[in-house]
This record gives C-alpha cells, structure tokens and sequence, in this order.
C-alpha cells in the first residue's frame, strides 16, 4: 500500500494519496462538480453512496487498512489547497490479478485548472501501477474535452476506439423518410441457435483495438434456456420488448438489429453491427427498420450507443434526427 503518513494539518497543500476515511464527502462534491453535466442514474447513486459512507470515518479508515478489495476501490490520490481538496484521481486494476489498471475520476476543481495539477495527479496514478507491476494503464475522456486530451497525449497516451452516443429525442413515425436501394437484402428473425453466425459477424465487424479492450468470447453469444428464460422475465417486468433481427448473404450474417422497446418508461435503444465489406449499403436499412418497429410503441425518445469510427451509421442515424450527445474516448499507456 503506498504510505499514508501525511501532515493533517491545513497548512498542508499539494498531492496526497486518498484517505477515504477523511476525504471521501469532500471528493463527492468535486466528482459533482466536475461531471455534473454527464451523471447517469448509477453515478449520482455512487456519489449519494459515497455522502453515506463519509459518515462512517472510524469504520472507513479500518476497512482501509484491512480489506485489500475496500482498498483498491477507493485507492488514488487527492490534491489539497487551504485544507480543502479540490482535485482526485482514482486508480484501480482492471479486476483480480490483472496487469492493467484503469485511471477515473480525474477531477479540478474550475477555479484551480489550467495549473498542472491534473498532471500530477494522472502521473501520481500512473506510477503507482508501474510500482504494482502493471502492463497497461487505461482511460476514458470525452473527445471534446479538448485539455484533457492533450494531457494524456502529452503524458503518452494513445486512443484506440472510440464510441459515440447519439439520441433521437422526439420520435415521430410519420415522418420517416424512404431509406435507399437496399439491393434485395432481407431482414429476418434472429434465432439464439445462430449464435455462431452473430459471433463471427462481431469477429469481423469489431475493431481489433476494440477486442483488445474488451476480448470477445463465445460465452458471450451463446444463450442457454436458463439465460434465454432470466432475460425474458427481465424484460417482462421492466416493460421492455426486444426484437433481434439479422441479414443475412449465403450462410453468413452481414448485418444484425436489435431493438428494445419500452412501453413503460425511459428511452427505446437499438443497436446494430454491420460487415464491413457491407457499410454504406445498410445503415439507412436498419434504422428505417427499427424506427418502423417503434411507431407501434409509446412515442419515447430513441438512444444508440455505436463505434464511432462507423462514420456511415453515424452520418445515417442523423440523417434521421439523430443528435450527437457525446463520443467516449478509450485511451492506453503502456507500462512496461
């Protein structure tokens, strides 16, 4: 564990490692602060955990010291100015035994940026994963996060995917345009026993940088009664409906919809994979599709998370009123 005897007093300022036990409110409100703009439900949850949890100092500061899994949750490092923290990093591994570590929560506070302070604290992370034998350190940023970019640039970082997220907010069916030519393709019901067919699609279609980052596995694709059965009453109790659809050429998928429909609450979402000896061809295709399934549901707006290096479907979901929220950024640093 790295070495926790710092000064207490408030004349102290400058980098620290993180004490949850004393810090933990404080680094709440930074978090806040900093991402208020891009929370979802399950991040302001964490943080109204992290407000309880900074009430229980005595207990915090002993399962600090004695649970190894409490320790590497909440491990990183804080900066401190007139006895106030205003800026964290939290780093972590990837999961048990692993050789790469994962960077977040970098935060600064607004009056205190543009000070280098944010460098301190990502190299701070960065070498005590080197210290801990890691292989690779990885990050997400926000591409229009135009100085965070460059400082992990600067500090080596490379992008390898990116993905984007686009929303389509007032859903109107009636007013759908004809998508193109689609040269006879047909749109059919997806079976899980074609599990094979969707997992060699996604061998193809995927990025290699992207299955690097998150490696593909069989077990991934293939769906047993018991799964098939959980999924349905999941769906069921959530009002959700989920229709899975394919492409197909010879005995091969080159392209498959899937669309969750909700009739009770939150946002449609539809995702899509297509071959890429086939894009430009079917983008329009599957939208138009997914969108007509829609219309016989309650008008809610439409979510869809895609890899943003498919700048065909990207361009095609805005040619439909898709609007661009953000594009995630998925940066490495290699250690060794």
């Amino acid at each position: 564990m790295v070495a926790r005897a710092v000064s207490r007093s408030k004349t102290f300022r400058g980098l620290r490692p993180t004490d949850p036990g004393r810090d933990m409110g404080q680094i709440a409100t930074l978090i806040e602060e900093a991402f208020s703009g891009d929370l979802t439900r399950q991040g302001r949850e964490a943080l109204r955990e992290m407000r309880i949890m900074s009430h229980l100092g005595p207990l915090l500061w002993l399962l600090d010291r004695t649970s190894v899994e409490f320790y590497e949750t909440f491990q990183g490092f804080v900066w401190v100015e007139e006895g106030r923290i205003i800026g964290n990093v939290n780093v972590s591994r990837a999961g048990p035994y692993s050789r790469r570590w994962l960077i977040s929560n970098v935060a600064v506070r607004s009056d205190y940026r543009g000070r280098g302070i944010a460098h301190h604290l990502v190299q701070a992370a960065i070498n005590l994963a080197m210290d801990c034998g890691g292989e690779w350190i990885l990050l997400q940023v926000h591409t229009d996060n135009i100085p965070a970019c460059k400082l992990y640039r600067d500090l080596g970082f490379e992008q390898i995917t990116a993905v984007t997220e686009l929303h389509l907010e007032r859903f109107q069916p009636l007013a759908l345009a004809p998508a193109k030519a689609t040269q006879g393709f047909v749109l059919r019901r997806r079976n899980y026993s074609e599990w094979s067919k969707e997992y060699a699609l996604a061998l193809a279609s995927i990025s290699k940088e992207a299955q690097w980052l998150h490696p593909l596995r069989v077990d991934q694709f293939m769906a047993g009664l018991d799964q098939r059965l959980s999924k349905w009453l999941s769906n069921l109790l959530a009002g959700r409906e989920e229709h899975r659809l394919a492409v197909e050429e010879g005995d091969q998928f080159i392209a498959t919809l899937t669309v969750q429909a909700s009739r009770w609450r939150g946002h449609h979402c539809l995702e899509f994979m297509i071959h890429p000896d086939y894009r430009g061809q079917l983008e329009e295709f599957l939208i138009a599709r997914a969108l007509n399934i829609l219309k016989d549901y309650p008008k809610r707006g439409v979510v869809v998370t895609h890899p943003a290096e498919h700048r065909e479907a990207i361009e095609a979901l805005k040619s439909y009123g898709f609007t661009e929220k953000r594009t995630l950024a998925q940066m490495r640093l290699a250690l060794t």
